[in-house]
């Protein structure tokens, strides 16, 4: 009972509360003077998951870059897909192994610019291969910047990637790539601000002795017209016939050989029968002369015709179309 306030000890307790002389602890919790913002306009969950178009654009530009580099190298390279996801601007740039070579390139009539970038180690063994090297580089990367002739090497190589990117796009939209300029680091290429959202497209480039990354850069804004398109994986109703592919499959299809027979007849016999035949017996056949028989085209009935004889060898003379074949 010793813990037990006794009445005044109660009115000067509440009187101090009155007074403000005592603290007292509230539920409100200090938010500071401004409340965070929230931007309502900013869609949930990654970018890039709803443009599955996207996915089908980056399998046909890896299998233009194989093909494209293993030509400008003369050496095998092997490009494949590494990843892909939605960014800001900001961290795709801290993210960066630098140096690096920094492409900014536009796609024509798509709105704002967009970026490719190659690891520096990667610049370098591509200028080793083009001078007729293994594509190994022992170039020190820190502290130096790419001479005229790397600069020439690099613009090459980023041409060879517009011109596939453009080809990868086409059945979805058609675009003309640009390109703008070349840096190394990324605070000189400011392609949207820091907090706008990216898609960040990395893939694999494996020369003879050597390994490095590309990546594309795209910003959203830059797709928002033509989303709609890029939200379908297949674009149908798009692609036109080509006349020289149609004439080289009817060409082999017309080579083609097929199997054509038909049955003159059938007949039965015993087996004791069967053991006695001899070189110049007949058979009779169920056949007549008179009825129509089917002529078999791969084992499927597709006429019907009469047995008879043409310059005395055996012949069928076709009458009719099965109906259905």
């Amino acid at each position: 009972m010793g813990n037990v306030l006794s009445q005044d000890e109660v009115d000067s307790l509440l009187e101090g509360i009155g007074d403000g002389k005592v603290e007292t602890e509230t539920d409100t919790v200090d938010v500071g003077d401004t409340p965070p913002r929230f931007d309502f306009n900013t869609q949930a969950g990654p970018v890039h998951l709803r443009l599955p178009a996207l996915g089908s654009i980056n399998e046909r530009l890896v299998g233009y870059l194989r093909d494209s580099f293993s030509a400008v190298t003369r050496t095998g390279v092997d490009v494949t897909f590494a990843r892909m996801e939605s960014v800001k601007f900001g961290e795709f740039c801290r993210g960066l192994p630098l140096p690096a070579s920094l492409n900014v390139f536009k796609m024509n009539p798509l709105r704002g610019y967009a970026l490719l970038g190659f690891d520096g180690q990667l610049v370098f063994a591509f200028v080793d291969s083009f001078f007729g090297g293994k594509g190994v580089s022992h170039v020190k990367l820190e502290g130096r910047g790419f001479t005229n002739i790397e600069m020439k090497i690099i613009h090459k190589i980023v041409e060879v990637v517009l011109a596939d990117l453009q080809r990868a796009w086409a059945d979805y939209h058609t675009v003309e790539t640009c390109y703008e300029r070349s840096e190394m680091d990324p605070q000189f290429t400011p392609i949207v601000s820091p907090n706008d959202i990216v898609i960040a497209i990395r893939f694999r480039l494996d020369l003879l002795y050597a390994a490095g990354n590309m990546t594309l850069c795209i910003p959203f804004s830059t797709l928002e017209s033509v989303r709609d398109k890029l939200q379908s994986r297949y674009q149908r109703g798009h692609f036109e016939a080509d006349p020289r592919w149609r004439r080289y499959i009817e060409k082999k299809i017309l080579e083609t050989s097929v199997s054509l027979g038909c049955t003159l007849g059938t007949a039965e016999i015993k087996t004791r029968d069967l053991r006695h035949l001899k070189v110049g017996d007949v058979i009779r056949l169920d056949q007549r002369i008179e009825t129509p028989v089917d002529v078999l085209v791969e084992r499927v009935p597709k006429f019907s015709g009469y047995l008879g004889k043409h310059n005395n060898k055996r012949a069928i003379r076709l009458e009719l179309k099965i109906p259905g074949s």
